[in-house]
């Protein structure tokens, strides 16, 4: 069961003629939410991310105030960096629309916040949230019979784990694509990427109908879907993350989705992911053997991107700098490794790792992420019209 972390916080306004107490609740009941009150002093509290296992710091985080209406609060965060370069994300609307709080010259470890008179309940998140409720929706408002839903297992705390499927060609694809993102739980813009992706074979476009004919599509948004609802950081879990469980094999979402990716045998593998809060560029980090097609495929997403995020591919990571090298890896494969590992003659395997507030110069919000992603369709039209 989730912990439940609530704070009650009185806070005092005292003038010459008068004196009022309100009281103040901060607490982590939000969809993924993740905090650790500490205390409060006058107008300003103190508090911190839950690591919830992770063997190093992270910087996750989410949480609600309710009561402060009026007030003018400043939050600390005493254990590390976690605020990114335009402040918290900010749902006045208990999750319906989300905005950065700052545009620029954002504290890394605290923020103020000047609550509205109307303001009775307001969420902070470090990133722009993505969650199963928000792919359902997304998915169930397509055209029906476009795809098929499928359960790829059992969390371990007995959650679906689901996969969807986009194919409507009569005659077998030209291509088969397996994309996956959230193997660490907490790099929700990820998400949007893959989401854009989906929506390129969803839409009734030339496009769409294209690649529906041609491609077979399988994604698997939420690999770990606890972690995802829960609101743990997922980065470094002990004894090893998701995206180190290639080798043991600890967790069942990465044992079951080994399995699909044999039984498919894809042509193109994807994995979304978020880097540190300060990267400001997309980048790939390349593995020591590439993929057959990797080079093209790359220059297909650069010419193609949509959403002005300005991928190049020269800003991609080669094996062996900094640390995208053997050593990163010990504790296991990671899933790209393990496809390139097992699925002979794959064209790509690539893993993207998209920024949190900026790329260059660029604002990045959820639009522009699903744009990106639906350049990547472009792109994986293109590869396949080369053959």
């Amino acid at each position: 069961m989730k912990r439940v972390l609530v704070a009650v916080i009185l806070l005092f306004s005292v003038s010459t003629m008068s004196y009022s107490r309100s009281p103040i609740r901060v607490d982590d009941r939000l969809p993924a939410g993740n905090i650790v009150f500490e205390r409060v002093v006058n107008d300003t509290v103190y508090l911190h991310q839950d690591l919830r296992g992770a063997e190093k710091d992270w910087f996750y985080w989410a949480f609600r105030v309710k009561g402060a209406q009026g007030r003018k609060l400043t939050f600390v965060f005493t254990r590390s960096d976690v605020i990114g370069q335009r402040g918290p994300v900010v749902s006045l609307d208990r999750g319906k629309t989300y905005d950065y709080l700052a545009e620029k010259g954002a504290g890394k470890r605290t923020f103020t916040y000047e609550f509205g008179d109307n303001a009775r309940e307001v969420w902070f998140y470090e990133c722009f949230p993505y969650t199963p409720k928000m792919w359902e929706s997304f998915m169930k408002s397509s055209q029906k019979g476009l795809y098929e839903k499928g359960i790829l297992c059992k969390s371990r705390k007995g959650r679906d784990v689901p996969f969807y499927r986009i194919a409507s060609g009569t005659s077998g694809p030209k291509l088969s694509v397996v994309v996956s993102s959230r193997h660490h739980c907490s790099e929700a813009p990820a998400t949007f990427v893959a989401e854009g992706l989906t929506g390129a074979f969803l839409e009734d476009s030339e496009l769409g109908r294209w690649l529906r004919d041609n491609v077979e599509l399988t994604v698997v948004p939420f690999v770990d879907m606890d972690g995802v609802v829960d609101g743990d950081q997922g980065k470094w879990r002990l004894p090893h993350d998701h995206n180190r469980d290639y080798t043991e094999f600890l967790y069942p979402e990465t044992k079951a989705l080994a399995g699909l990716i044999k039984e498919i045998q894809p042509d193109i593998f994807l994995d979304f992911h978020n880097p540190t809060l300060s990267t400001r560029y997309i980048f790939s980090p390349l593995c020591e053997h590439p993929a057959l097609k990797e080079d093209a495929f790359a220059a297909y997403v650069e010419k193609y991107q949509e959403g002005g995020l300005n991928y190049k591919v020269s800003k991609d990571l080669p094996f062996g700098v900094r640390w995208n090298t053997a050593k990163n890896y010990a504790d296991g494969f990671s899933v790209k490794h393990w496809v390139l590992n097992n699925i002979e003659g794959i064209d790509v395997c690539r893993t993207f790792e998209v920024p949190f507030t900026y790329a260059g110069k660029t604002k990045v919000y959820p639009t522009n992420l699903r744009q990106f992603g639906h350049g990547i369709a472009r792109a994986i039209k293109a590869l396949a019209e080369d053959e």
